[in-house]
């Protein structure tokens, strides 16, 4: 597993290169499923790119993508792959937005790797050893914090469906605050950054290598009733995370 870990590593910051070198250039923009969902020749590039380095270095890999750029076969040897997490904010920001990759075998979580290229940070978990920033090992997190001393990165949409009332939610917690990247929200609970993140839509590929993350330093996390548990299906789903249970519960007795 550790010579795996070293490669996904340096393939990960030179798919961060090459993010960065493309985005010097004019975007081809399309849209998928909503006027606002997006996807530009960096994202299936980038994929590509990662997709066809795993596969000379280890074949027999199989794969869930965001662009599909890639076929698969089965979950044995499995890497969950957002090519660019934050597509909106790489085209109107650029930044904000992160490459994600997560790997498991038998289903069980190995490792997971989320790189903010912007900032050039980036955020390791591996099961069983903990969660790393730029290779300083990250503290647990606090299990006794609260909801009200929490905060939330969500939007008003999100907290009014999951929360029952935003603006009753914006009084209850520290503050709320919003990024529109998954993966890099989930990071920022792992590195004790704010307490909770929220998100009404979302697919396993946002959540996959981030929840490895979070998962190492203590935070938990929950989505269609499965709590700490991933499920490998291209599906929307809600999603909760914290920096404990007990927060989650807190949430939970909102609804």
């Amino acid at each position: 597993m550790q010579s795996k870990l070293v490669f996904a590593k340096q393939l990960v910051y030179e798919a961060g290169d090459y993010v960065r070198e493309h985005m010097k250039e004019e975007l081809n923009i399309d849209t998928k499923s909503a006027r606002n969902d997006f996807v530009t020749n960096v994202d299936k590039g980038t994929e590509k790119f990662l997709a066809d380095r795993i596969n000379a270095k280890y074949p027999n890999q199989n794969f869930i993508t965001e662009e599909k750029m890639v076929a698969s076969t089965g979950l044995d040897n499995l890497w969950i792959i957002d090519p660019i997490d934050g597509t909106s904010n790489f085209i109107f920001e650029k930044r904000n937005f992160a490459i994600s990759v997560g790997y498991y075998e038998d289903q069980k979580p190995v490792f997971g790797i989320v790189y903010d290229v912007s900032r050039d940070e980036m955020y390791v978990g591996v099961n069983g050893d903990g969660a790393y920033l730029n290779d300083r090992k990250l503290p647990m997190l606090s299990q006794t914090i609260t909801l009200m001393d929490s905060v939330v990165y969500s939007d008003t949409k999100t907290l009014d469906l999951m929360c029952g009332d935003a603006v009753k939610a914006h009084d209850e917690f520290m503050s709320v605050r919003y990024m529109g990247a998954a993966s890099l929200e989930i990071c920022g609970v792992a590195a004790g950054r704010h307490q909770v993140y929220l998100s009404r839509r979302l697919k396993v590929w946002d959540i996959a290598a981030a929840t490895i993350i979070l998962e190492a330093v203590g935070g938990a996390f929950t989505y269609d009733t499965c709590d700490n548990k991933i499920i490998f299906e291209d599906k929307n789903f809600e999603f909760m995370c914290a920096s404990n249970p007990t927060v989650i519960q807190e949430l939970k007795d909102r609804r």
